[in-house]
């Protein structure tokens, strides 16, 4: 696969083409002249734009709604070893036809480049989509109420802070820039104590992808469990573990469901409550999988009597604290109803 060579820089580019235009004859006395001429013919926009493309020659921004997979190799059927973001950045290490071997994060590996915008294109992109953020430069940079001097001083960040950049506020040539402190909380710090450049994003390997997909499961339960408990809805929650275990089952096995977790909550051994029950790590497959989140609006209504039924006390099952599915062999202190065996 032919490797594809760099673009050349702006400035460059011109400086050439003028050596040719000109030849090779009195180089060196019409060479000042010639580098005035084209300094004279570029504008600050130009000048803007050399420079950018200097800074962002060799990167790239992610050209996607969603996510592009980085591959192993520069076919699309090679292993996944991560994916870029909507957002994310990398370093171009090498330019090849179709694809582009990408540094980003912890990922090293190849992206096609339908998925990819590069250099001032990726810049251009970046100012739509990336954020802008402002790091400190020193220790205890203040952050004011106002623009001034005199304002009053909202908090002291450390040097490497960084803060977010209100959206829409112009940076360049500003004494103060407008920066987001705290969720929903926003002051000023003076420009001279900050730097201000896009933040983009990294991509991210398949197992820190797992993780985090992991958290942010772990982390809707936590707020299902708190909402729960603020609302005191205990039942609804029994009933959608019912139903996610047993909808299918007879009613008393529903039942018998129910029953396991009222006699975890009496028994001392475990916590003393459904929620803290259902949300214990590990105890029930449905949970820890998200399934239960389906029934919690509005379990059916066997699901619900089986749970206020369990919750009254009733019981079809003795003291027993657990259930699976039922094997070939069932020993002799369980109990079957359905196709679970309660022990």
């Amino acid at each position: 696969m032919k490797t594809v060579s760099r673009r050349i820089p702006i400035f460059v580019s011109l400086f050439l083409i003028w050596i040719l235009a000109s030849g090779f004859e009195d180089l060196e006395a019409e060479t000042t002249a010639g580098i005035e001429s084209i300094m004279d013919d570029l504008t600050g926009e130009d000048f803007e734009k050399i420079q950018i493309e200097d800074e962002w020659q060799d990167k790239v921004l992610a050209n996607v709604e969603d996510y592009v997979t980085v591959r192993s190799e520069p076919d699309s059927e090679s292993k996944a070893l991560g994916r870029m973001f909507k957002g994310d950045g990398g370093i171009a290490v090498e330019r090849l036809e179709g694809w582009t071997r990408v540094q980003s994060g912890n990922v090293d590996g190849y992206v096609s480049n339908d998925y990819l915008l590069f250099g001032f294109e990726a810049y251009e992109q970046a100012q739509e989509e990336v954020t802008l953020v402002a790091t400190s430069l020193t220790g205890g940079l203040r952050i004011r109420s106002e623009a001034s001097t005199e304002a009053k001083i909202l908090k002291n960040v450390g040097e490497g802070t960084k803060l977010d950049v209100v959206a829409g506020e112009e940076t360049e040539g500003a004494e103060w820039i407008h920066i987001q402190y705290a969720e929903e909380k926003t002051g000023y710090v003076s420009a001279e104590y900050v730097s201000v450049e896009f933040e983009l994003g990294e991509a991210m390997t398949m197992d820190e992808i797992k993780k985090k997909e992991a958290e942010e499961k772990r982390e809707k339960l936590k707020q299902q469990l708190e909402s729960i408990k603020a609302n005191g809805n205990e039942v609804a929650l029994l009933a959608a573990l019912i139903q996610a275990e047993g909808g299918n089952q007879p009613y008393d096995g529903q039942v018998a469901i129910g029953a396991v977790v009222m006699n975890r909550v009496k028994s001392g051994g475990y916590p003393n409550s459904i929620a803290d029950v259902i949300y214990a790590p590990g105890q029930f497959g449905v949970v820890s999988n998200g399934t239960i989140a389906r029934y919690l609006a509005s379990p059916k209504a066997s699901c619900m009597q089986a749970a206020q039924e369990a919750i009254g006390g009733y019981t079809t099952i003795g003291s027993y604290t657990h259930f699976r599915r039922a094997g070939a062999e069932v020993g002799p202190n369980s109990i079957v109803i359905g196709s679970h065996v309660f022990y």
